[in-house]
C-alpha cells in the first residue's frame, strides 16, 4: 500500500555524490524523492539484500551518506528500482522506489493505493 514518506528522500536524491553514481551505475537521476510501499505481512524481499548496484557512501565534508543498493523493479508497471538504503529510518515493513520521473503520477496513485512491485 502507497504511504506518504517524511519528504526526506528528495533531499537525499539530490545529492551530487549520489546524483553522478545513479547517471553512470542505473543509467538515470531518480525524480527527486522516493516512493514508499508498505509491505503487506509475509512478502517476500529476499532477493532484495544481494545482487543489484551498489550506489557507494561518500562524505561531502560535513558529514558521510551511507551506501544504497538499487535492484530493479516496475511499481505498478512503472520501471523502477527498490533501494535498499544502509543507513533509514524507515522500518523493514516500508520498502522505498526511486524512477527517473514521478511513480506516483506514472502509475496513477496517491496514499492508500495497491502497489504491485516486480522485481526485473
Amino acid at each position: 500500500t502507497l504511504v506518504s514518506g517524511m519528504g526526506e528522500g528528495a533531499y537525499y536524491m539530490a545529492l551530487p555524490g549520489y546524483t553522478r553514481q545513479f547517471r553512470e551505475r542505473i543509467g538515470y537521476v531518480p525524480f527527486p524523492g522516493t516512493l514508499n510501499v508498505r509491505l503487506e505481512p509475509g512478502s517476500e524481499t529476499s532477493g532484495l539484500d544481494s545482487g543489484g548496484t551498489m550506489i557507494d557512501g561518500f562524505s561531502d565534508g560535513q558529514r558521510t551518506y551511507g551506501p544504497v543498493r538499487c535492484v530493479g523493479a516496475r511499481a505498478n508497471g512503472v520501471p523502477s528500482h527498490v533501494i535498499r538504503p544502509e543507513r533509514t529510518h524507515h522500518g523493514p515493513s516500508i520498502l522505498e522506489l526511486i524512477s527517473e520521473s514521478s511513480i506516483r503520477r506514472a502509475a496513477g496513485i496517491s496514499d492508500g493505493s495497491p502497489v504491485t512491485v516486480e522485481l526485473a
